[in-house]
């Protein structure tokens, strides 16, 4: 059985979902920098992780997450429950595919379960959570822009593989891209994730010509300790900083 996960202000409980917390989620939640966005849908929620960052992050925000498990839709809400911000967030079993909400979000923030190029997992709960066959990056984010509204605000985590396929399929589906954070493990280390962030143009978008920003984020020391950067990212979250 897995040990819960602790934070500062609330703990996530894990045997019964299909992934456990990673140290890259946490990274991921604690990135997104939403500029407006207060109504956010977290998509493939597992355990609430995202969600329950957020929440601490953004105190006039309301969260819902879905995901297609629904034993780890069932951990998350008890999450939540447990949490100080059972009040701002909410959870359902729904694939996105699927998914249609009388709710308007002006912010998504999706881990996709995206592992192109790779064998599929033969554990089955692992591989709903990890593969699909139909939930494309290209169905994803044009699901996502169906969602958001007009300047609503997306952030992606992705194999650092992807960023040039990502760039060509949010410009396809709406959206223009603002920041890519490439997230490396030890300074010696090739990036091997990278978070998008996106927003969703307006009807009279006109193309402009601002540079995309980079960002280079380095989780551990060449020592194994964890970095400046990445303490100072975390420390509002891990007990240990």
């Amino acid at each position: 059985m897995r040990k819960p996960f602790a934070m500062k202000q609330f703990s996530v409980a894990q045997n019964e979902v299909a992934l456990p917390v990673t140290s890259d989620a946490c990274v991921f939640a604690a990135l997104a920098e939403f500029q407006h966005a207060t109504q956010i849908l977290d998509v493939g929620s597992g355990t609430g992780i995202l969600s329950l960052m957020l929440a601490q992050k953004y105190p006039l925000s309301h969260i819902h997450g879905i995901d297609i498990h629904q034993p780890s839709v069932i951990q998350a809400q008890l999450n939540s429950s447990n949490s100080p911000f059972a009040k701002r967030i909410s959870f359902s079993q729904n694939d996105f595919l699927h998914f249609e909400s009388t709710q308007s979000f002006d912010g998504i923030i999706c881990n996709p379960p995206f592992f192109e190029n790779h064998l599929p997992s033969t554990d089955e709960t692992r591989r709903l959570a990890r593969h699909t066959d139909s939930l494309t990056l290209a169905t994803l984010t044009a699901r996502c822009a169906r969602l958001l509204q007009p300047l609503g605000e997306l952030y992606l985590l992705l194999p650092a593989s992807s960023q040039n396929q990502i760039l060509e399929t949010l410009s396809q589906n709406q959206f223009s891209t603002h920041t890519i954070t490439s997230i490396q493990a030890t300074p010696s280390k090739q990036p091997h994730l990278i978070a998008v962030y996106a927003i969703k143009n307006s009807p009279n978008h006109i193309e402009n010509q601002t540079p995309l920003r980079t960002i280079q984020y380095t989780h551990y020391t060449a020592d194994g300790q964890l970095s400046p950067q990445a303490t100072e990212l975390l420390k509002d979250f891990y007990l240990a900083l």
